[in-house]
């Protein structure tokens, strides 16, 4: 082992030492599972994700009529992901969805990127902040980043999104890993989050019901294409007993979902009124089944 290592730190003090380990293959965009013999623990988060599913679920496959509707398909198998474009859609591997190559790898340095400096010698590797940057999502997560944009919250996409995992290996081949020093990591499951219910405020003004998103910056629930749901049952109780049931759905489509700091309202039925319960669940486009948010009981 000491040997080799006094190998490695020889053909370290040589300028041509990066091309003794470069991996050709890596710079003609190859499929995910070849990011996996170095990255393997990021490639495990990445195959749990809905990123890695892009292409291939069938809800997809359902609503663009398998493939034939072509305007959602560049996003879900993207050539090149860069801030603020739409990328043009892959050739190769597009069943590997929103792929590792597809979001680190540029055309123009024929380098990675991302947003840690590192060494790196199988392939080059550039330092990119714009990986930390909310519009690097901006391409393909339109409306969403702009109802993000609009809220002024300095909280980016990543920092919800690819929530900090502390510090990790980036790599797990040897012998590569020994020359690298964990460093901060983010997941790449890419959690679609669900709301809490701290992040929902419900009071109750007069007559009026105030249904209001205070704690995501964005739209809930929101999407740019697809149709994820919120699904308000409010019951009533009147002073004399009386009840009466109010349901709503709201959705990015119907362009009733909740905005960010922007009160929805709900009129009551009664002139007086002695409780209101409400209940809030949610539906993901993909989703078979919905989730519960909230229930909550308020008085006057």
């Amino acid at each position: 082992m000491i040997g080799f290592l006094l190998l490695l730190l020889l053909l370290a003090s040589c300028q041509k030492f990066d091309e003794v380990f470069i991996e050709e293959d890596l710079l003609q965009r190859p499929q995910a599972k070849r990011c996996a013999d170095c990255h393997a623990d990021i490639y495990k988060e990445w195959l749990k994700s809905r990123h890695a599913k892009a292409w291939v679920s069938e809800h997809f496959k359902f609503e663009t009529e398998n493939y034939s509707k072509t305007k959602c398909l560049s996003c879900h198998a993207p050539h090149q992901v860069d801030p603020d474009k739409k990328p043009v859609l892959r050739v190769e591997f597009r069943r590997d969805g929103v792929s590792c190559v597809a979001c680190h790898f540029k055309e123009e340095t024929m380098a990675m990127h991302g947003p840690l400096k590192v060494w790196s010698p199988p392939h080059p590797s550039i330092q990119d902040l714009n990986y930390l940057k909310s519009n690097f999502c901006a391409g393909c997560h339109q409306e969403t980043y702009k109802e993000w944009k609009l809220t002024k919250v300095q909280k980016s996409c990543q920092s919800c999104h690819m929530p900090s995992l502390g510090k990790k290996d980036l790599i797990q081949k040897f012998p590569f890993h020994l020359f690298h020093l964990a460093k901060p990591r983010t997941s790449h499951e890419f959690p679609s989050l669900k709301a809490k219910p701290d992040d929902i405020q419900i009071k109750i003004e007069g007559k009026k019901l105030l249904i209001t998103n205070v704690g995501v910056p964005h739209n809930l629930p929101t999407a740019d294409q697809g149709e994820p749901k919120f699904y308000l049952v409010v019951k009533a109780t009147s002073k004399d007993g009386k009840v009466k049931t109010i349901r709503r759905i709201l959705s990015p489509q119907r362009k009733n979902a909740l905005v960010y700091g922007r009160p929805f309202v709900i009129t009551l039925p009664f002139e007086h009124i002695d409780k209101v319960q409400v209940e809030i669940h949610r539906k993901l486009a993909w989703a078979k089944e919905r989730d519960l948010i909230l229930r909550k009981e308020l008085t006057p």
